[in-house]
């Protein structure tokens, strides 16, 4: 089997206002237990890439303490090697601080080891992929390039901002646009590439003769029309994260079972870092449906159709609809919140009603006191 390098890029990844402004999209809860870094790192290890790294942006911190050092978070996701990849030199000059100056930086993790391949994916982009079959076409047609994509038919409504790829009539990429909504039938572009060592070193190289401020999407696009870059056409799962509204959407949406199913099973987990909670408990009063329940969470209300993280307190009378409570939050007595966002440490305790909408819901800060 040939020696691949999974690298999961933070450069491209969305910002959703006040939620993501001191932590990195990749570091924000998902399910409760997970984060969204999570999701990719764990198609890497279930696909049996034992190697890889993570290109951080900004916010580093809030990787570090979810990552826990890398190798703890190794030994408890069985994910093998992980490294943290960051560019100081330009960690405050945002037009340069690309994927691509990211990976000329550390150009070491692709010169020192001996890796074939590298497989590049995003945290923005949400699905189950084994990249063992793209790696398979990829050699097959040896290939130097191959970049994933979903045919959609709603690109007028879903999938908005996103890239999307205009392939010729072999399914050769040759050209990179972004979906403004004017057509249903597109293919979106996942953001995910399975690049040949070799080649990835020669575009690091041609990136710093063209531009200095290039990133790996502006690269190959670039190069679209004057290379044969093969695609893999991917029909499974798929979502995008563009905003909070979407991260309130898609989240509550895996609350069906079998739309969860399509994203993580018993034979493809989601690896994340343990913590060393009690389980949750339900006290007198306490009625829950349709929700997921973290460790540590102690229910004294009613929670329905909503996702409680590690350790929130949910009070006598108060009741839990539609809504997303991130860890440690405090929910007084007779609270009522409905398509409510509450960000973790805060505490609900002197307003007793805040009811949102479900295309646009209420968020509360980090750490306020409502």
């Amino acid at each position: 089997m040939s020696r691949i390098l999974g690298i999961l890029n933070l450069h491209n990844e969305k910002k959703l206002g006040e939620i993501t402004s001191k932590r990195s999209l990749g570091a924000l809860s998902f399910l409760g237990r997970y984060s969204f870094c999570d999701i990719p790192l764990s198609n890497f290890g279930n696909s049996k890439i034992n190697s890889s790294c993570i290109l951080v942006k900004n916010n580093f911190r809030s990787i570090i303490r979810h990552i826990d050092a890398s190798q703890g978070y190794s030994e408890n996701s069985k994910l093998g090697t992980l490294y943290m990849l960051y560019n100081e030199k330009y960690a405050n000059e945002e037009i340069y601080n690309t994927d691509i100056n990211n990976l000329i930086e550390n150009k070491w993790i692709l010169e020192e080891n001996n890796f074939s391949h590298v497989v590049i994916a995003p945290t923005h982009l949400i699905y189950k992929l084994d990249f063992q079959e793209v790696i398979k076409q990829h050699e097959a047609l040896n290939s130097t390039i191959t970049v994933c994509y979903k045919k959609i038919n709603n690109g007028k409504k879903d999938f908005l901002n996103c890239d999307s790829y205009l392939l010729d009539e072999t399914n050769k990429l040759r050209g990179i646009y972004q979906n403004k909504g004017t057509e249903d039938a597109i293919n979106i572009s996942m953001e995910t590439y399975v690049i040949s060592t070799s080649k990835l070193l020669e575009i690091l190289e041609f990136s710093k003769k063209t531009s200095q401020i290039f990133t790996l999407r502006d690269i190959l696009n670039y190069i679209s029309t004057s290379l044969d870059i093969d695609t893999f056409e991917y029909k499974g799962y798929l979502r995008c994260i563009e905003n909070i509204n979407d991260y309130f959407k898609y989240s509550l949406e895996l609350l069906d079972l079998n739309i969860l199913k399509e994203l993580t099973s018993s034979s493809w987990p989601i690896f994340t870092k343990t913590h060393d909670t009690p389980p949750a408990k339900y006290l007198e009063g306490a009625k829950v449906k349709d929700s997921f329940i973290s460790n540590g969470a102690i229910i004294s209300g009613e929670v329905d159709h909503s996702i409680i993280c590690r350790s929130v307190k949910i009070g006598k009378n108060s009741k839990i609809k539609n809504s997303i409570i991130l860890s440690d939050t405090q929910i007084d007595d007779n609270v009522t919140l409905e398509n409510v966002i509450v960000d973790k440490s805060a505490k609900i305790i002197y307003t007793k009603e805040l009811k949102g909408k479900f295309d646009k819901p209420i968020y509360i800060k980090q750490g306020d006191i409502i």
